[in-house]
């Protein structure tokens, strides 16, 4: 079976975040995350630092919260291509919100219950950042698990890495890899189709301490963490942006190599955090 992993790999690049209040949204990630104003079409805001980035779209009450796209790299145009032909019909026309960041020719597709993944080639190489910390992952809540899970693995060509399973033998979560890193998208069951969490990959424990400092130096808390995930054995802490959003950051996420057996974790507290107590979704 084609993967992306073995054929095409990709890697999460930034986001595109719908905001009714985007000048505050873009005051946070300019401080916190050191990003700095793009050029971008009229209605949008964008703003780029070495290895994280954002697309702010503006948007009506009740958008805050919400994703417009997340956008995956790639690292050729001649990869670019290769999956925009294997992809086929489902592909569509990424229009000028698509290439802020990346080259002519992006292209997104949208699964069967309306997100949007945005694929496209950088239009500049990224430089480390003062304080590391690359865009890694996304996650969503989703009331049909096994139809997107499917469309994923089966039509896009993510690798399952890891599920989390149920009492009942039902898989509540599942852990979807685009490369070697262990996780670039995630989705769990739940009662609602929502955008979950957004992940920051760091180098060391060290770097999540000094994360922790910068976020107490503006008075917004940890919510959930400090920690170590079970499923890609991360170290983590999670807070809020001012839509509430909310932003992991992460070290020492798990490699996997491409011919790993998807691991199996049982539903509990300490599956998403041995060093405590874990948040389960509802």
């Amino acid at each position: 079976m084609t993967t992306l992993q073995t054929s095409t790999p990709l890697r999460l690049h930034h986001l595109h975040l719908r905001s009714s209040a985007p000048q505050v949204l873009a005051a946070f990630y300019e401080d916190l995350f050191e990003l700095r104003p793009a050029t971008a079409p009229d209605g949008l805001l964008a703003l780029a630092g070495g290895e994280r980035a954002v697309v702010i779209h503006s948007g009506q009450a009740g958008e805050a919260g919400t994703l417009a796209m997340a956008a995956y790299a790639a690292r050729s145009a001649e990869e670019l291509a290769a999956l925009r032909a294997r992809l086929g019909d489902i592909v569509q026309d990424a229009g000028a919100a698509g290439e802020v960041f990346f080259r002519s020719g992006a292209f997104t597709v949208t699964d069967p219950q309306g997100r949007r993944l945005l694929f496209g080639v950088p239009r500049t190489r990224r430089e480390p950042d003062s304080m590391a910390a690359r865009l890694q992952h996304t996650v969503f809540q989703t009331t049909d698990l096994a139809a997107v899970v499917d469309f994923y693995v089966n039509r896009i060509g993510f690798t399952i890495s890891d599920e989390v399973v149920a009492d009942d033998g039902a898989v509540a979560t599942c852990f979807l890899r685009s490369d070697d890193e262990h996780h670039s998208l995630a989705f769990f069951q739940g009662s609602n189709n929502v955008w979950d969490h957004h992940c920051y990959e760091t180098t060391c424990w060290n770097d999540i301490r000094d994360w922790a400092d910068r976020f107490a130096r503006v008075r917004r808390g940890i919510f959930f963490g400090p920690g170590r995930h079970g499923p890609g054995n991360n170290l983590f802490f999670m807070v809020t942006d001012p839509d509430g959003n909310r932003v992991e950051l992460s070290a020492e996420l798990e490699q996997v190599g491409a011919d790993k057996t998807p691991g199996v974790w049982p539903h509990e507290e300490y599956t998403l955090n041995s060093w405590g107590r874990g948040w389960i979704r509802t």
